[in-house]
């Protein structure tokens, strides 16, 4: 890919899309930062000389199809999309809570279809690109309390790869990215030594796999280890085993409260 990248990250205001754009916007590059807060955008480009605010909503496929469009023909093409934005679930009860259930399909689905799409268009007519997409070991396998959000990171894993096979031979390739628990808003609660120290740790180390040109970056090792026994292990000791670590992180969250 050609140096300084153009670059666009949804869900950039926290968390692992936050930090990519900040490690990104320390590079050199180019860096189109989506998301709905405002406030948090322009905090981050007012660090960052190369980050660049851009308010849009992934769900709105008008919108987010204008923004990526605009950000190419400004920067003259696209070089690399992640596809970040997501909302989490929970507790269990979310996974038949027709509201919260819609939220998630919206977000992790939708919105990953709204970006991937235009992205996927300005690449083939660039004839090279890279798409990113966050996903978790949360969709490796069946698990309780993660039934809605479990599956949109299913779909995008699969997606992705499927996708990656029709769009490698012209020039443009996918990649999956399965975190663990990584230190954001989003895991806050879960217990400490299944999380990695920070978001900024994990955007450095998924910087550099997607660098080297990886189809699937699976991290923490010691999570993605237990992802993958967890893939062969009796349904009733997943069962088990999920429930206790979400009783205790439920424990963790009211003692915080």
């Amino acid at each position: 890919m050609p140096q300084p990248l153009r670059i666009l990250i949804t869900g950039a205001s926290s968390g692992i899309g936050r930090a990519l754009a900040e490690h990104y916007g320390r590079g050199g590059h180019t860096v189109a930062a989506v998301a709905r807060r405002r406030a948090l955008l322009d905090d981050l480009a007012s660090e960052h000389s190369g980050v660049l605010p851009f308010e849009g909503d992934v769900t709105n496929d008008a919108e987010i199809d204008h923004l990526i469009n605009r950000f190419a023909i400004e920067q003259g093409g696209l070089d690399l999309v992640y596809v970040n934005a997501g909302v989490g679930q929970r507790s269990g009860e979310e996974g038949w809570d027709r509201e919260r259930t819609r939220l998630i399909e919206d977000v992790n689905i939708r919105g990953a279809m709204n970006t991937i799409v235009p992205a996927v268009a300005i690449m083939l007519r660039q004839g090279r690109g890279r798409i990113v997409g966050i996903s978790s070991l949360a969709g490796r396998v069946p698990l309780p309390g993660a039934a809605a959000y479990g599956a949109s990171k299913a779909w995008l894993a699969f997606y992705l790869e499927s996708l990656d096979m029709d769009l490698a031979p012209r020039g443009v390739r996918c990649t999956v990215v399965m975190p663990g628990y990584v230190a954001t808003p989003m895991v806050d609660g879960a217990e400490s030594a299944l999380v990695t120290p920070s978001a900024r740790r994990a955007a450095a180390l998924i910087a550099q796999r997607v660098s080297r040109g990886d189809r699937v970056i699976r991290f923490p090792r010691r999570v993605a280890l237990l992802a993958s026994l967890a893939a062969i292990a009796p349904r009733s000791l997943r069962i088990s085993m999920q429930n206790r670590r979400l009783a205790k992180r439920k424990a963790q969250r009211g003692r915080q409260e």
